[in-house]
């Protein structure tokens, strides 16, 4: 199923993907927007990788808003929460994923946040997230409040063709409150 969906990422063209980014830069503050409390909003995002739905737009978007915006980068198989700043220097990473270059936040200020925008490849109806095999998104969120505890909102960033009927999980798997895509906000029921 990886393979089958990176493949689907690979041969989307240049405008496709961007129309899909602004799309979901705009559905992503939209769900800002909503969200309770008194904004600007504490979240962490992801900059994708050229194949990936783009969250460019979106990240900037929050940023220009006056959104707290965190954004991870890899060291050894964790990862570590960057407050992205403008003038925030990114350096490829060993995955050639951009990261922020500056100090770690811990990570139990996630447990803070009112937004985490998760990377994935699908999704299912009842929230399973497929990730990218790694493991760095389920160890983190397995330390992570459930929204319904007072944790973050965990949402999957997707191209609407992600959103599937099922996806192969296993019991550390951690499912995610909502999907973002190009053509809206699917909310899933735990």
């Amino acid at each position: 199923m990886r393979a089958a969906i990176r493949g689907a990422r690979a041969a989307r063209g240049p405008d496709d993907r961007a129309a899909a980014a602004e799309a979901i830069a705009a559905r992503a503050m939209s769900l800002l927007a909503a969200l309770p409390g008194i904004s600007p909003h504490d979240l962490s995002a992801y900059l994708s990788l050229p194949t990936e739905p783009g969250t460019d737009a979106l990240v900037a978007a929050a940023v220009a808003a006056g959104h707290r915006v965190r954004v991870p980068r890899i060291t050894g198989r964790d990862l570590q929460w960057v407050a992205l700043q403008p003038d925030t220097d990114l350096v490829a990473g060993p995955l050639g994923i951009r990261e922020p270059v500056g100090p770690a936040l811990g990570t139990d200020e996630l447990a803070g946040l009112d937004l985490m925008l998760v990377p994935g490849l699908a999704v299912d109806r009842s929230g399973r997230r497929l990730g990218q095999g790694g493991g760095y998104y389920d160890r983190v969120l397995a330390s992570v409040p459930a929204h319904a505890d007072g944790g973050p909102m965990l949402v999957a960033v997707l191209f609407d063709d992600e959103v599937l009927d099922e996806v192969p999980h296993e019991a550390h798997d951690c499912r995610v409150d909502a999907a973002v895509t190009p053509g809206g906000i699917i909310l899933f029921q735990a």
